[in-house]
């Protein structure tokens, strides 16, 4: 028979590899059940909370946004559709019968009635209104009619009238300007109209005249004695304001010195008595003088002092692009990319915005 046989000298050697050893085990086996046991309660309250039925939190920012939306919804319904909504109502509409329907609460009558006076409210919603205008298609100007450019059937009657310019109802226009004297203006087909008491020869009752066709033409702006015609080539061409002489033909291009550069376009015009600005899409600002006090008091931007050539523009040099121009009596105004304004020409009621008063 066989036996084994322990000597004393190896005891202590097996027992000090054993014992680390079943401690790792026992310890696998610890952290084996803590993790089951965890696992069972996550189930057990994940159950537990369907059960009750718990919603998720809604942030502050959720709720404030929710009811900016169901507010402005209500107050767009209110503002454009409050009139249609109010008809089907199962109560009447109250009125106060002590204040009067106009007036406005802490307004007295006399403010309130001058406020509907001069700003009067359109019983139409916005869109309504659009859809007017589409179905109403014409030129609708307010002013003074001493040259018959408000209506020229009737010229040198009436100061402030709001009215319609005969001959052009039913035609949808693209641009229109006015000058002292005579006005025009362009349908989307390009036919340009004319008419006012410096057009008519005889300053009489007269209707717009259709005195040019160029279905190029994109905007227009009116001198003294010109209206001014872009086309979407970036030409600009003249065509004089009186009507002297019959079926009007547009003048040659008017020429720039330096010439425009490659894909540099003029995106807007705008005019004085004598003189024209032009703004570039290159943030260049051309402008030309009209005849020979076009510069007198240099509005061109080029000094007083300089000699231009009339109907030739010129670039103002200048090393910051421009966003704008616009021209007035006998000033220009400009405007540049980074928001300063430049003027030049005429100041004598300050309109250059220089804070004084100058020649």
């Amino acid at each position: 028979m066989l036996r084994t046989v322990l000597k004393p000298k190896m005891a202590p050697a097996i027992v000090a590899r054993t014992w680390p050893h079943a401690y790792t085990v026992s310890s696998i086996h610890a952290s084996r059940r803590r993790v089951s046991d965890q696992r069972t309660n996550r189930h057990n309250n994940i159950e537990e909370d369907d059960d009750v039925g718990i919603d998720p939190p809604v942030s502050l920012y959720a709720r404030v946004a929710t009811t900016v939306l169901i507010g402005g919804g209500i107050y767009y319904l209110y503002t454009e559709h409050g009139s249609t909504i109010a008809r089907y109502l199962p109560w009447p509409a109250k009125q106060s019968s002590d204040t009067h329907p106009t007036a406005v609460k802490g307004q007295s009558g006399s403010k309130s009635k001058l406020r509907a006076k001069l700003a009067p409210k359109s019983e139409m919603s916005h869109q309504e209104q659009v859809n007017w205008a589409w179905t109403h298609p014409g030129l609708y100007v307010v002013g003074s009619n001493e040259c018959g450019l408000v209506d020229p059937l009737h010229p040198g009657q009436g100061v402030g009238l709001r009215a319609a310019v005969p001959g052009l109802e039913g035609k949808l226009l693209r641009s229109a300007a006015f000058a002292k004297t005579h006005a025009a203006a362009v349908d989307v087909d390009g036919n340009l109209y004319q008419w006012g008491a410096g057009f008519s020869a005889d300053s009489g009752p007269h209707m717009p005249q259709c005195t040019l066709r160029d279905s190029g033409i994109t905007a227009m702006a009116a001198s003294r004695d010109y209206a001014v015609l872009l086309d979407r080539k970036s030409r600009i061409r003249l065509v004089r304001g009186d009507n002297s002489q019959g079926a009007k033909q547009a003048s040659p291009t008017l020429e720039f010195e330096p010439r425009l550069g490659w894909r540099e376009n003029v995106v807007a015009v705008s005019t004085g008595e004598d003189h024209i600005a032009a703004t570039t899409s290159s943030g260049h600002v051309y402008t030309c003088a009209l005849g020979p006090s076009g510069n007198d008091r240099g509005q061109l931007g080029h000094g007083p002092t300089t000699t231009v050539q009339p109907f030739v523009f010129k670039r103002i040099k200048s090393e910051r692009p421009f966003s704008s121009a616009v021209c007035g009596g006998r000033h220009t105004l400009l405007l540049t990319a980074d928001g300063d304004v430049w003027g030049c020409g005429a100041n004598d009621f300050g309109q250059l915005a220089m804070g004084q008063y100058s020649e």
